[in-house]
């Protein structure tokens, strides 16, 4: 692993870390958004996505980094009911798993199409 590649896997890390974070603070110190909450658990989650799919170098390793984040996403929203205010939500737990989805089918497109543009470089040259 490079040494580019462990930082990627550090800020990755960092940002679920953040999301942990913000999801399991008390209601009263939560950070509020005017945006709506479904809206932005699944921004947050499909960023995540987006932002750990490079660390995998196969389809089988970005399905399990999604299936991982998804797991990830359900035991937050199940520790929120031990945070003062907080509720565990079914309804975010979707949210959350659609954001990944969305993330994956995303940067699967884009992996895709810089791909494709890597062969016709390739084959102009």
């Amino acid at each position: 692993m490079t040494t580019k590649d462990r930082l990627h896997c550090i800020l990755v890390l960092i940002y679920g870390a953040c999301i942990a974070a913000l999801s399991l603070l008390p209601s009263d110190d939560a950070i509020t958004f005017n945006i709506w909450d479904k809206a932005q658990h699944f921004a947050a989650y499909a960023v995540f996505m987006i932002m750990a799919f490079p660390i995998g170098k196969s389809r089988n390793a970005h399905l399990r980094t999604a299936l991982g984040i998804i797991c990830f996403s359900i035991f937050i929203e199940y520790a929120q009911q031990f945070s003062p205010g907080r509720d565990t939500s079914i309804g975010d737990a979707i949210a959350n798993s659609l954001g990944v989805i969305c993330g994956y089918l995303f940067s699967r497109w884009l992996a895709k199409i810089y791909r494709s543009r890597g062969k016709k470089t390739a084959t102009s040259n």
